[in-house]
């Protein structure tokens, strides 16, 4: 190991002796290491250690309650300002980017090193310590002020146990800000009742985006605010919803922004945005409420959609039942409960053009006299082939937790002045027939303007509290 020059050694010194001491920790156990054995494995004087840490414990935490000091310090200047929820969040953010090593290699070894009670103590500190730090929000005194206490010591232990998930899961192989962001979150939906307005951001101002977009920035969803959209053109948000867009936040490509500023973002994008943005704010632990269902029939996007940290939300679009479905078909409850489920979709033909097909394809549904079976088969060949036309075939087979054996079957209709969906199910819980007629929305035929209700009551049902059914 090269030897330090005589003073103060340099920062690095703290980084080695920190990870000499870790290694010693792992190879002979915490209560048998000394200071010397630190010292003599990083190769700088005793006076240098000291330099740094007052005992062999400040090697675990020294990163951690750095970050802690500066957040108090911080506090202790008025920021963040705002709600003392998002002052948790910025501490989140804060911790994220230079995330406590030393301490996440204790947690996820901590009966081989033998740090299992200095951990023990040391958490209990730090998170008495942070508890109080957090702002409240009224004059001592108050009433409140027992509950906002309770409140704040729910948060302190939410960023530890988001910390502890982090390293008990593999510090690197998740995000230590979305873990804590994730903790903090299950505290606000324990919260009696929200103390704030739900803050939503919007991806995608089409047809269900902008009716969603005019709405919450009119005010018309009662505990909910915008917090702004994301577009991919400078104009996307004018030609959306005119002369409303000077009053709202236009994130334009900035996802993360919108993540920052927003509990809830919603997806009205289709299903290619539903993937990809989709997953980095559920990786984000930021809530996703989607619109676009078919992002599911891909395994590996409904993995990365459902797995967490954040919490993912089905807007339940143009088709009904899907609850008494999934409770039909709930693991662990009626044995076979629902073992097949059909959906037989009709929809004017003239909408049902796709970009793939080829002139001869396209013309025969432009010029159809009649109706006509124009697609049958899986869920997954209807979401490839029909995007914009089948999430209602995903929200059946995610309802039933039938993805394969889920049929469907596509109808062009010339006639159909509105869509129609028909749904079949049966099993041992019972046999199921629903039919849904939806008027077609005007600004894009291949959807109903039912779905774009669906996501503002969804928002609504989030922003609660309210006698809504679950």
């Amino acid at each position: 190991m090269a030897s330090v020059v005589r003073g103060r050694p340099p920062a690095s010194s703290r980084e080695t002796l920190a990870d000499a001491a870790s290694e010693l920790f792992l190879e002979q156990g915490y209560d048998t290491t000394t200071v010397a054995d630190i010292t003599t494995r990083a190769g700088v004087s005793r006076s240098s250690f000291f330099n740094y840490f007052d005992g062999k414990a400040a090697t675990i935490w020294y990163a951690l309650d750095e970050h802690l000091a500066e957040f108090a310090a911080a506090l202790a200047a008025g920021e963040p300002a705002g709600d003392p929820r998002h002052a948790a969040e910025a501490l989140a953010r804060r911790v994220g980017t230079a995330p406590p090593h030393t301490l996440a290699l204790a947690i996820a070894n901590a009966d081989a090193m033998g740090v299992r009670e200095e951990l023990g103590t040391g958490r209990a500190l730090r998170q008495a310590s942070l508890a109080s730090a957090l702002p409240a929000t009224s004059e001592s005194g108050s009433p409140s002020v027992i509950a906002e206490q309770i409140v704040a010591a729910a948060r302190s232990a939410a960023v530890f146990a988001g910390m502890w998930r982090w390293a008990e899961r593999g510090a690197g192989t998740t995000n230590l800000e979305a873990e804590i962001l994730a903790a903090l979150r299950s505290v606000e939906f324990g919260l009696p009742e929200r103390q704030d307005a739900l803050s939503v951001a919007v991806v995608g101002s089409g047809a269900i985006g902008a009716r969603v977009i005019a709405e919450l920035a009119a005010g018309n969803v009662p505990g909910a605010t915008l917090a702004g959209v994301v577009t991919r053109r400078a104009d996307a948000l004018t030609e959306a919803v005119g002369q409303l867009s000077a009053g709202i936040t236009d994130f334009g490509e900035d996802l993360d922004a919108a993540i920052r500023a927003s509990d809830l973002v919603v997806e009205c994008a289709g299903i290619a945005a539903a993937q990809t943005i989709g997953s980095r704010v559920i990786a984000a632990g930021r809530d996703l409420l989607i619109v676009s269902i078919g992002a599911l029939a891909d395994p590996a996007s409904r993995d990365a959609l459902t797995g967490g940290p954040g919490v993912l939300r089905l807007a339940t679009g143009a088709i009904g039942g899907l609850d008494l479905l999934a409770a039909a078909a709930r693991p662990g409850g009626i044995e076979d409960g629902i073992t097949s489920a059909s959906l037989t979709s009709t929809k004017g033909a003239a909408s049902l053009v796709q970009p793939w097909m080829d002139v001869e394809e396209a013309q025969k549904l432009e010029t159809a006299t009649g109706p006509f079976a124009l697609f049958e088969g899986t869920v997954a060949d209807a979401i490839e082939l029909y995007p914009g036309s089948l999430n209602v075939a995903c929200a059946l087979a995610h309802a039933t937790g039938l993805w394969g054996e889920t049929r469907v079957r596509l109808v062009a209709d010339p006639a159909a002045e509105r869509t129609t969906h028909e749904i079949v199910a049966a099993g041992a819980a019972g046999e199921y027939r629903f039919v849904m007629t939806n008027a077609v929305s005007e600004a894009n035929p291949t959807s109903s303007a039912v779905v774009a209700e669906t996501v503002l009551r969804g928002i609504a049902t989030l922003a609660g509290p309210g006698a809504t059914f679950v």
